[in-house]
């Protein structure tokens, strides 16, 4: 069991604002979340080792969160917080690892992975496979490097620097994925030889 003093210290030195957070529910952004204390459209609290939210001014440690959050005492809230993250009166005092979460990538930025791989692919085939001579006979991937590198740049551009109307033609994904098999295809003439 806790004497309380050493409770409030076990906890505030081993769970963050965030973490709690997280553990409840909440996806922080850039470590801003919509603040659960007031009608909130936009996040307007950052959570870190405390947290503050700017809209309504809420503000505290991970003790004073999760009693409001819960609508608790400052004692109930820290022994939830024991509780749900595993904390004993024997602990060392040691802050819990932090994972970070991954974010989805858009799929804009999907697209640019994908085509910025074609792109280093083609470049590594026009130097693998170029032909060693003028009379040498010419490897598929080194014809589909030639052909197909300027129309993979051209796609980076219009997403980097393109129209919103040519933009949002080129993530409809038809062009890329009729791409991808055309390059699949030299893939496998690659792997066959």
């Amino acid at each position: 069991m806790f004497k309380n003093n050493n409770l409030f210290e076990i906890v505030k030195l081993n769970i963050t604002a965030r973490q709690a957070a997280e553990a409840y529910g909440f996806r922080p952004n850039r470590s801003m979340i919509c603040c659960p204390f007031h009608a909130d459209r936009n996040p307007s609290m950052k959570v870190d080792s405390r947290f503050h939210c700017f809209g309504c001014g809420a503000d505290g440690d991970v003790i004073d969160f999760t009693a409001k959050l819960f609508q608790l005492s400052l004692l109930q809230a820290a022994e939830k917080l024991a509780a749900d993250f595993g904390l004993s009166a024997t602990d060392n005092f040691q802050p819990l690892p932090c994972k970070p979460v991954e974010k989805p990538l858009s799929p804009k930025e999907q697209f640019y992975k994908i085509l910025c791989g074609y792109r280093s692919l083609l470049a590594n085939w026009r130097m693998t496979y170029a032909p060693k001579n003028p009379e040498a006979s010419l490897h598929p991937c080194f014809v589909a490097s030639l052909h197909y590198a300027d129309r993979v740049q051209y796609l980076l551009d219009i997403l980097l620097l393109g129209s919103l109307p040519e933009k949002q033609q080129l993530l409809n994904g038809k062009e890329v994925t009729a791409l991808g098999k055309a390059i699949e295809r030299c893939k496998e003439t690659e792997d066959a030889a």
